[in-house]
């Protein structure tokens, strides 16, 4: 099953680069043109410069190369003596409790999807992996961790790291008043019993589904131009950060949407599947798990909508999937209505009473376990389902795909 190693990390050089907090970054994929602007302007070293380099079209990943070549040249970058194993926490606060999320960074060994090892929720899009497909070779890296989930209701493995963990390397407050710790385990029996501890389970891909089908189609370009391995190489793993599934920073918030154009009398239209009840806004997210909410140009006009029928199989009952068939498979065509998402209600809120879109769609949260009924099932769940909270950070470790 999910097959772990540990690698020679490359980080930051802290005599050359000092804050810390000047040179990580948010992943790539939530990053705005402002926010982008922002991280350039904290240091000449931050993350964000490789992640989204500047330039146009080919020019982009040729600034990235040149860029990380010389971090490494001039020993911004530093490289790890010993293989090791990278554990990551972080402590926030979500909804007025304390939580943290505690997990590691490890290489995964690639697997294609066909074997269940590793298991993706989403649907991607073709020129997202190009564009990371660029990347990759360009600096011939892992720049940012997937972010996987494993199951383990013992928690042995949240144990024996937390018995393992000393003086850590990086120990930074970010956005939103998240503190990230990364520390380092190079302890060989440490490590061989956390690989021992997953070697039975299958992973989920929480975030990075594009980033990890990039390392599939980056795997595989290399098998070509080698000519196919006489080992294990370092194109067969990715960079993941693994974090327990029952574990109690696991916060799994859903992606909302907003459609620019809803038809014509789509509230009565919703009444022939969905029992609709009138709610006030305030309201508007006190939702059971099949329930969803619809936003009006009239903040007085907000509806909660309840299947009037039950799915055989229960993951079918669950508010995201009978949006995308009963809403948008059925009443809204999502190609032509213009669909946005957001992880703020807030937005929703703003983008459809100032008449920008005519409708929002309020969705309630998943657990863990939802998620991997529907892909055992052999199943995915739709574009921008779930929003992991908080974000892992970019800029703690490199992983390179070269001895």
């Amino acid at each position: 099953m999910a097959e772990i190693e540990p690698f020679r990390g490359i980080r930051y050089n802290e005599e050359a680069v000092g804050d810390f907090s000047k040179v990580i970054a948010p992943p790539y994929d939530v990053i705005s043109p402002r926010q982008r602007e922002e991280l350039y302007a904290k240091s000449p070293f931050n993350a964000v410069r490789i992640e989204l380099p500047e330039g146009e079209g080919k020019e982009r990943y040729e600034n990235a190369k040149e860029i990380y070549s010389k971090w490494l040249r001039d020993r911004v970058l530093i490289r790890d003596d010993e293989p090791s194993i990278y554990p990551y926490y972080q402590d926030f606060e979500f909804e007025g409790e304390r939580f943290t999320r505690k997990g590691f960074i490890a290489n995964v060994k690639v697997e294609d999807f066909d074997k269940r090892i590793v298991l993706p929720h989403e649907q991607t899009f073709r020129k997202h992996k190009e564009d990371r497909l660029a990347l990759t070779i360009a600096c011939n890296s892992n720049l940012s961790q997937i972010f996987c989930v494993y199951p383990d209701a013992s928690g042995k493995i949240e144990e024996d790291i937390d018995e393992s963990i000393g003086k850590p390397l990086v120990d930074v407050t970010f956005e939103e008043g998240i503190r990230n710790t990364l520390w380092k385990i190079s302890d060989p029996r440490i490590i061989r019993r956390v690989k021992n501890l997953l070697e039975d389970k299958s992973i989920l891909i929480a975030d990075g589904h594009h980033r990890y089908e990039t390392s599939i189609n980056f795997r595989n370009l290399r098998r070509k131009e080698t000519g196919g391995n006489s080992g294990p190489m370092p194109w067969d793993y990715v960079m993941t950060y693994l974090s327990r599934g029952e574990g109690q920073g696991l916060i799994i918030n859903p992606t909302h949407r907003i459609a620019r154009s809803a038809g014509v009398n789509l509230i009565d239209n919703l009444r022939e599947d969905f029992e609709v009840e009138r709610v006030a806004l305030e309201h508007s997210l006190d939702l059971g798990a099949d329930q969803i909410s619809v936003v009006t140009k009239d903040p007085e006009r907000t509806f909660r909508l309840t299947p009037r029928a039950t799915r055989e199989k229960e993951y079918e009952n669950l508010a995201v999937i009978i949006l995308h068939s009963q809403v948008f498979g059925k009443l809204i065509e999502e190609d032509k209505a213009g669909v946005r998402y957001s992880k703020f209600p807030e937005e929703v809120f703003e983008n459809v009473h100032n008449g920008e879109f005519e409708a929002g769609f309020l969705l309630p949260k998943l657990k863990s376990e939802d998620i991997f009924e529907v892909v055992l099932d052999g199943t995915k769940m739709p574009h921008k389902t779930t929003y992991f909270y908080p974000k892992i950070l970019s800029g703690l470790v490199f992983s390179p795909l070269w001895r």
